[in-house]
């Protein structure tokens, strides 16, 4: 916990923003403010910090992505087995979810999804089940912005997105394909200004199997878009170790 001292044109969302912290922790960390949209020059406010990450976050999405092997393998016992993990580790994160002010309706979406997968393993309905187990990875990526994270959630939306339109493409939807990359476009051009000069061959490799990948869905070409996603897959595990690297030699110096 830090204090700051309130300066000219600044609002609890820029502060919020600038010292990288929901804005919902900065509120109920100085429950003195009567009104959050009043705030003067030279007001002292405390700035929280954040919560660690709880140790299920790693339970949902191993086992997640797990689902998602089984299926394709057709192992659906392993798939169902994994499925219970996923619904025991979420009630024991409820606690500090709400610790941390997670949205309600984050939450209630989480639980719809792992629901939904439930009844789709259940019933082996193959696509359903596949798409459920990766919204459950898009909620988590969505729940860690409330937590002290070493690498960007945004890293984790881009393995959610890649793996969705491998789900997209599959389903002959090129459209939406095409929207999803759209959006990993988006989180991309907004994670490269996080990573050090140093790992600028990284960045442009990732740059080049991006627009590969734009071709080949622009194209309909399934053989080579799947090809390309898998390539991206394996470029974000390359960003992930960037990140991991990075932070770790910042923390160092400090």
């Amino acid at each position: 916990m830090q204090e700051y001292i309130i300066q000219p044109n600044d609002t609890l969302f820029y502060i919020a923003k600038k010292f990288g912290i929901p804005l919902v922790q900065l509120i109920n960390a100085n429950p003195e403010l009567a009104n959050p949209n009043l705030i003067y020059i030279g007001q002292v406010i405390k700035i929280p910090d954040l919560f660690r990450i709880p140790e299920q976050f790693d339970t949902i999405e191993e086992n997640a992505v797990g689902v998602i092997d089984d299926i394709y393998l057709g192992d659906w016992a392993k798939a169902i087995g994994k499925v219970e993990i996923i619904q025991k580790a979420m009630n024991d994160a409820m606690t500090y979810l709400q610790e941390a002010y997670v949205p309600n309706q984050l939450i209630s979406s989480m639980n719809t999804a792992i629901r939904s997968l439930d009844q789709n393993v259940m019933q082996k309905r193959t696509y359903p089940a596949i798409s459920q187990a990766n919204q459950v990875t898009r909620f988590l990526a969505d729940m860690l912005d409330y937590y002290e994270v070493i690498i960007p959630p945004d890293i984790k939306r881009l393995s959610y997105l890649g793996r969705q339109m491998i789900i997209n493409i599959e389903s002959n939807d090129w459209n939406e394909a095409n929207n999803n990359y759209m959006t990993a476009k988006r989180y991309w051009e907004r994670l490269k200004p996080e990573l050090d000069e140093k790992y600028n061959d990284n960045i442009v490799e990732f740059d080049m199997l991006l627009n590969d990948l734009g071709e080949s869905i622009k194209n309909k070409n399934y053989e080579m878009t799947i090809e390309n996603i898998v390539a991206m897959l394996d470029g974000i595990q390359m960003l992930e170790n960037d990140f991991a690297e990075q932070r770790q030699n910042e923390m160092a110096a400090e």
